[in-house]
């Protein structure tokens, strides 16, 4: 893959509903570099999942280009190129089960892939243990996926998105069945292949929680990008000798935070979430 992963040019997407048409992206312009992990924040319908299919190139954009790698997915491409460029794209589907054969053990869930690629047994069988390993699941090694509970199969199917080694991971919603730790692991997991592995990372989630892990996060609504900031990029708040804390009105705008917010002890100090009727 080249340094730059994703190159987006005024992008629109029109859905068709019957006699209706809806526009889920307005003229989006978007880069990723190799390495990088982005994360995506907007309510439901914002165009999030719409924007994550395009750059995996199960769907096509109404106009404008799309670039992954090189590779314009907005040409007409044959059924073996396609092909090939999946798989070197994993996908961690909102609806998570569709990474996962119900019926299959865990560790051959994470095999499945691998197989069908032509990779060797003892080294599908490496990588296999490897992912569970890292994910909290190799006690759970040769259960099947239907006795796992729901953030066991997240976790899952997070396995198979990247049984292939992929340079570039698609996650839609990947830690909505998640508690607030263990949603922290995944980030951190993804944050760590950023770094050292290479690995680049698209999510898209409307839980602004998790995006201090991200390099850079975007926030969509209604189809355009309204704000870009650097997530890492952290700016002091005034804490009161009675406990007020004062939280700059742009950040909150940014965290799309309302009026209302529930606070939760994690180990990194004290997170913020959006509670009440605004949640």
């Amino acid at each position: 893959m080249s340094n730059l992963v994703i190159e987006i040019e005024n992008v629109i997407k029109i859905h068709k509903q019957g006699a209706l048409e809806v526009v889920a992206l307005q003229g989006l312009d978007f880069e990723v570099q190799q390495g990088e992990f982005v994360v995506i924040v907007g309510r439901s319908g914002s165009g999030k999942s719409s924007l994550l299919q395009i750059i995996g190139g199960m769907d096509k954009p109404s106009a404008g280009k799309v670039s992954v790698a090189g590779m314009d997915l907005t040409s007409p491409l044959g059924a073996d190129i396609l092909t090939h460029f999946r798989r070197n794209v994993g996908f961690l589907w909102q609806d998570f089960t569709r990474n996962l054969v119900p019926y299959l053990k865990a560790i051959a869930n994470v095999e499945l892939p691998m197989l069908l690629a032509g990779v060797s047994s003892k080294r599908r069988r490496q990588r296999s243990k490897a992912l569970l390993e890292v994910t909290d699941l190799l006690n759970r090694t040769y259960a099947k996926v239907n006795v796992l509970s729901g953030g066991e199969q997240q976790r899952l199917a997070l396995c198979v998105a990247l049984s292939l080694g992929p340079r570039l991971l698609l996650a839609d919603e990947p830690t909505g069945e998640l508690d607030t730790e263990r949603s922290l692991q995944v980030y951190d997991l993804l944050r760590h292949l950023c770094n050292e592995g290479g690995l680049t990372v698209v999510a898209v989630t409307h839980d602004v929680a998790l995006t201090g892990r991200a390099d850079r996060v975007m926030h969509l609504q209604d189809g355009v990008f309204r704000t870009d900031v650097g997530a890492r990029h952290k700016r002091a708040v005034d804490i009161a000798k009675d406990g007020t804390i004062r939280i700059p009105t742009e950040l909150l705008a940014e965290g799309m935070m309302g009026t209302t917010a529930v606070a939760e002890v994690v180990h990194e100090g004290i997170l913020l979430n959006r509670g009440g009727s605004d949640a």
